[in-house]
């Protein structure tokens, strides 16, 4: 069995630009990758037809050989674009393997330690104007089904601001009491603040919400150094959460050493694919951190984001859109992973557990191309 052809397409849809590939044998086995990094998807697709082209002709079940023959001689860097296209060759060339051999990836990796996978809900929150909005929309998640939400206090990525007024800390801390109040106390309540404060604010910030008992407050400030942010850390009783834009074990290294989070947060496009993301998984079970995914995407990405909460031990939560998120979805999407109350059941289909209609997909897409080897 050897790799045959490159498909790409991009879908525009919900203010993202979804990135997937289509990698197929000359048995006709195909693998699908994903590789959505917001709107940078030109320089990612080419990336992926550079690692194609090196690799065309191979054996697709040697993904270990091809993934360090791609990250070392191909990518060279770390960097967001090469990792998204190393990613999304990463998980094709697993979901081939998986339906090679008729099994699901996560057996292929040592088998699954749990049969459900536990979510957060993200963009619940969308649109709200005010605190009121905002607390009705938190019920009414809560009412679908929803056991744990995250939100954005000081504003969402598209009202960008630094080292907020000094009024908006403790404005965020209120809205974070008041949701804690609608919502009561069983429900996991989580919040991002997108690098948003500096430092003092920062801290600020976790003392206030200490007694909201929240999952963990993600990316508080820019990251700076794992002493900075293990000083953050000793000063609350909030657990910090962070990673979601680093791109390799070593990059995440340090604040798993020093222990300067109490959440690592590998995202399986940022880190290169699942193969990379199992082992940042098991360097932070080493100094018992637990994982919790940056999953903010398509469905490939989620059915491979899935995978990864399936094998390890020290996983916590995943992030989730809800299932008609991005709306496209249900035209493409024949078979994937799909929220069931609060968790995604893990899959025993081959392969990631995902099957995608590739001509609804080409019919949706914006733009297509095809390699062959």
């Amino acid at each position: 069995m050897k790799i045959a052809e490159l498909r790409t397409y991009v879908l525009a849809d919900a203010n993202k630009h979804y990135l997937f590939a289509a990698i197929q044998t000359d048995r006709g086995h195909v693998g699908f990758g994903e590789a959505t990094l917001d709107h940078r998807w030109p320089s990612v697709a080419a990336g992926i037809e550079e690692g194609f082209r090196a690799i065309a002709g191979q054996d697709p079940t040697a993904v270990a050989k091809h993934w360090a023959m791609l990250k070392d001689k191909v990518y060279w860097s770390e960097g967001a674009s090469s990792m998204a296209a190393l990613a999304a060759i990463d998980q094709a060339l697993w979901d081939i393997t998986g339906k090679a051999y008729s099994l699901p990836v996560h057996k292929l990796l040592g088998g699954a330690v749990r049969d459900r996978v536990g979510v957060y809900l993200n963009q619940w929150w969308a649109g709200y104007r005010s605190t009121e909005e905002l607390l009705r929309k938190a019920q009414d998640a809560v009412s679908r089904g929803a056991t744990a939400l995250k939100w954005y206090p000081f504003g969402t990525p598209d009202q960008l601001q630094y080292r907020v007024r000094q009024h908006d800390v403790p404005r965020a801390v209120a809205e974070v009491q008041a949701v804690r109040g609608a919502v009561g106390p069983s429900i996991g309540l989580m919040v991002d603040l997108w690098r948003r404060l500096d430092w003092a604010s920062a801290a600020q910030f976790c003392a206030g919400v200490a007694d909201c008992d929240l999952v963990f407050v993600e990316e508080p400030t820019e990251f700076q150094s794992a002493e900075a942010l293990a000083r953050l850390s000793a000063t609350t009783r909030t657990r910090i959460a962070f990673g979601e834009r680093l791109h390799s074990r070593r990059q995440f290294a340090e604040i798993i050493e020093r222990q300067a989070v109490g959440l690592v947060q590998p995202s399986i496009i940022r880190v290169g694919g699942l193969t990379e993301a199992v082992k940042i998984g098991n360097a932070a079970e080493t100094y018992n951190i637990g994982v919790a995914p940056h999953n903010p995407h398509g469905p490939v990405a989620i059915a491979a984001s899935v995978t990864l909460a399936s094998l390890l031990t020290n996983f916590v939560i995943l992030e989730s859109y809800e299932n008609d998120n991005p709306p496209s979805r249900s035209g493409f999407v024949r078979q994937g992973p799909m929220i069931e109350g609060d968790g995604y059941q893990v899959p025993e289909a081959s392969g990631l557990g995902v099957e995608i209609d590739e001509i609804a997909l080409a019919d949706l897409a914006i733009t297509k191309r095809t390699v062959r080897a």
